[in-house]
């Protein structure tokens, strides 16, 4: 079951990365803004999803970053699009994030509560690892000054969720840490 939950990941991961970095489609600044911002909640759905069903005392410190800090990515996209008069679009990137993360929270939620915490941390780990290199490119293609600023602004955040995520998924199957 692991490995098909993996496999059904990663091939989701190459989708998504296929279109955001254009086969077929160049992203608008308003629909990188929107890819970002939905991949932001997915991020806190997940994270909130792993508040209700983990016991590790690690993890639950994992997901309410997770959710506070992409939760305060997600307003500062709305208020930047806001402040230049625009609007998220969505795209066919977006809508694969959309249905990738309806499809990730029925997934983890069918895992039982002793597997729940190694799911949850393998889905961090390849959506993260993922995002960043999304994001990479999006500070690279965006035209908007503002955009990438506030890209380039919480690309650390992103990355110090993964190198947690990490470094739970490695302790989590040693007795007493993690715990």
């Amino acid at each position: 079951m692991q490995a098909k939950r993996t496999a059904t990941v990663l091939l989701f991961v190459l989708a998504w990365m296929s279109h955001a970095y254009g086969q077929g489609e160049r992203l608008t600044d308003a629909q990188i803004a929107g890819v970002v911002f939905v991949a932001n909640q997915a991020e806190i759905a997940a994270g909130e999803s792993a508040l209700r069903r983990t016991q590790s005392r690690s993890v639950q410190a994992l997901a309410r970053r997770i959710v506070a800090e992409h939760g305060q990515v997600n307003q500062e996209i709305i208020a930047l699009t806001q402040r230049l008069a625009a609007t998220l679009q969505r795209s066919a990137t977006s809508d694969a994030l959309t249905n990738q993360s309806v499809d990730d929270l029925a997934r983890l939620n069918e895992v039982e509560t002793r597997g729940f915490d190694e799911a949850y941390l393998d889905r961090e780990v390849t959506y993260l690892q993922q995002l960043v290199k999304a994001v990479d490119t999006f500070i690279r293609s965006a035209t908007s000054v503002e955009l990438k600023m506030l890209l380039v602004r919480f690309r650390p955040f992103f990355i110090l969720h993964l190198d947690q995520a990490q470094r739970l998924k490695l302790a989590i199957g040693t007795p007493e840490i993690g715990r």
